[in-house]
């Protein structure tokens, strides 16, 4: 709302009437900087084309000077607080100081719609023909059935069929395009396959025989666009295969594969270092808080002491022990799990603090030797595998056995 707050008319002088005002937040009381002021002259309630404008400068203020005597209209116009008017009546002489207080005002906009497309998409449009494309999530039920790639395309792409007794020595099924010539013709119209941008020597066998789990996409081109696009040797159509990179079968998501992850298909490599401040930090406080939680039942003065003369009852020992050499690892597995975890990969709190485990266990063991009943250098040698080893190899799991999450 706008509201006018008079602070005072001057005595009437013979001089013209002059408005001066400051404009401020409702709220705040802050001034309102950039508003534009403007003074309409009013005839029998009607404006005319006497017009007077001018802005708000940094403090809220503004000035009309020489202002002809009579009615008029006052309009205040600010992006973050609307447009209000009021009616002010002019004297000869007058000088009018004024308050003006404004509230914000949401404004309505109108609705903005944004329409992104892929790269891929972006391609397809500029090409301006249709294309058939299959991803890998979408050939998945076909990897899991068993079935090779030709049945697959048949299956799932438009236009492509299978043609079965047929085939040439070697080969299983007969993949070809569609069209009145393929049914007419003898023999099998094989399309072109380029596996990777490289093209295939005899491409129905690779159709036969190319495991589904490797492939990223396929595409298949018809003969009409294929001639243009890859030349008059490719009029019987193209399918173009993209596989994943060093041929490692491309995991399902949330699935565990089988080998060793390829981490040739992250963008960045693996932040070793981060990685191994985390795991190491959070292993010695692991460490530090087993051995204050498990001293009163466990001895860690004998090794012989430790595990047959605990000095509590059957469960806490055995919690002691949790404690001591489960716990940490499963921390360190999780921190390492959430430092190395990229947009394409995670690693598996558990491989990680197993991995741990494996070297902390034993290295505890070792630390707790003396001369009697371990050899020379085995404390030293446990404390080296509890303190740097189990850490590293938490890292190291991380970085090797991970699944895929897209």
């Amino acid at each position: 709302m706008l509201a006018f707050a008079f602070a005072g008319v001057l005595a009437a002088q013979d001089r013209p009437p002059r408005i001066e005002g400051r404009v401020v937040d409702l709220d705040t009381g802050a001034s309102v900087e950039g508003a534009s002021i403007a003074l309409v002259r009013l005839r029998a309630g009607v404006a005319d084309s006497t017009r007077a404008e001018t802005a708000t400068d940094r403090a809220g203020t503004f000035q009309f000077e020489r202002v002809a005597s009579g009615d008029y209209r006052i309009t205040v116009n600010h992006i973050a607080y609307g447009t209000f008017d009021d009616r002010v009546t002019l004297a000869t002489g007058d000088r009018i100081a004024l308050r003006m207080t404004l509230s914000p005002t949401a404004i309505a906009l109108e609705p903005v719609t944004v329409e992104a497309f892929r790269d891929g998409t972006l391609r397809d449009r500029a090409l301006g023909t249709a294309r058939h494309r299959l991803t890998a999530e979408e050939l998945t039920p076909a990897a899991r059935s068993g079935d090779h790639l030709a049945n697959a395309l048949a299956r799932l792409l438009p236009g492509v069929r299978v043609r079965s007794g047929r085939s040439q020595p070697g080969q299983l099924v007969c993949l070809e395009f569609r069209d009145p010539a393929s049914l007419a013709a003898p023999g099998c119209r094989a399309p072109v396959v380029i596996v990777d941008n490289v093209r295939q020597a005899n491409g129905l066998i690779t159709l036969n025989t190319l495991p589904i789990a490797h492939i990223r996409s396929v595409e298949a081109v018809g003969p009409a666009q294929a001639g243009v696009r890859f030349g008059a040797d490719s009029n019987y159509g193209v399918i173009l295969i993209e596989t994943v990179s060093g041929g490692a079968p491309l995991a399902a998501p949330g699935s565990t594969p089988s080998r060793i992850y390829s981490w040739a298909l992250e963008s960045e490599p693996y932040p070793w270092g981060k990685a191994l401040g985390v795991a190491v930090g959070a292993n010695t406080l692991g460490l530090l808080a087993g051995y204050a939680l498990s001293r009163s039942c466990l001895s860690f003065e004998d090794l012989s002491e430790h595990f047959v003369g605990a000095r509590c009852g059957g469960l806490r020992n055995a919690g002691s022990r949790i404690v001591l050499y489960a716990a940490p690892q499963l921390g360190v597995g999780y921190l390492t799990g959430r430092v190395g975890a990229t947009d394409l990969s995670r690693g598996s709190m558990w491989k990680n603090a197993v991995a741990g485990t494996i070297m902390s266990a034993p290295g505890i063991v070792l630390a707790l030797t003396d001369d009697q009943d371990g050899f020379p250098g085995s404390t030293g040698i446990g404390v080296l595998m509890t303190v740097v080893g189990a850490p590293l190899a938490a890292v190291a799991a991380d970085r090797l056995f991970r699944r895929v999450v897209r």
